[in-house]
């Protein structure tokens, strides 16, 4: 997989302005570094802009992103010049192929899937899951390996390989990334910041995020042993 952008010939055919988010944090692995120089060599080509940012939270990070650096002086800064917003995590591998089918996937927020140790990080709420195990309905690698060339709607999903429409933004208030208390029960849990995305955006605009069933990437978790 590695490297394999920087061989592709394939050039992007769509009427769509889109920028692609990359949120740092403190690195970006050697392992992953080709991956990178191929994407920013074929964006170049296609006229996609990269927006990316180091050293932030995580909704700080895409929040910055989301706005170019705007925040709440200028929070439609990106979202009036953009059609589309393509988020990928800096520990993801994917190929153009990859890329490209994100790209032309039909929906207004769409993502590929990938594993956080044996679990697909796309899930459906799901309470009385959460009260039994303490965790919400993931999606199994089963269920998706069965579903080739459909799109399974999902209440929530990582933001590692995801698109989505400027219109959701448009439908929010800034800041777009929080981290949203949930009473289940007689817990209460602290939603990460992408999955809180994902339930505003069902709550004020009744829409879901889609997996595309075909659509796996790599997910790059190095490990001191």
């Amino acid at each position: 997989m590695i490297g394999e952008i920087q061989k592709e010939k394939i050039k992007i055919v769509t009427m769509d302005k889109i920028a692609i988010c990359i949120p740092t944090h403190t690195s970006v692995s050697a392992v992953l570094f080709d991956q990178w120089i191929g994407l920013s060599a074929w964006c170049a080509k296609n006229n996609i802009p990269i927006i990316t940012i180091s050293n932030r939270t995580h909704n700080d990070a895409r929040n910055w992103l989301a706005t170019g650096g705007g925040g709440f002086q200028n929070p439609n800064l990106v979202i009036d010049q953009m059609d589309y917003i393509i988020w990928i995590d800096s520990d993801q591998a994917f190929t153009l192929k990859d890329l490209q089918t994100l790209i032309e996937c039909k929906s207004k927020f769409c993502t590929g899937w990938y594993l956080k140790g044996d679990t697909p990080m796309v899930a459906r709420w799901d309470e009385k899951t959460f009260l039994k195990t303490g965790s919400m309905a993931f999606l199994s690698k089963g269920e998706l390996e069965q579903s080739k060339g459909k799109l399974i709607e999902v209440s929530y999903c990582g933001f590692g390989f995801t698109k989505t429409h400027t219109d959701l933004f448009k439908g929010l208030t800034y800041p777009f990334f929080r981290n949203e208390v949930v009473q289940i029960g007689d817990y209460q849990e602290n939603v990460s910041e992408d999955a809180t995305f994902c339930l505003y955006v069902e709550k004020y605009l009744n829409i879901k995020p889609r997996v595309i069933a075909d659509l796996k990437i790599g997910h790059l978790k190095e490990q001191v042993i």
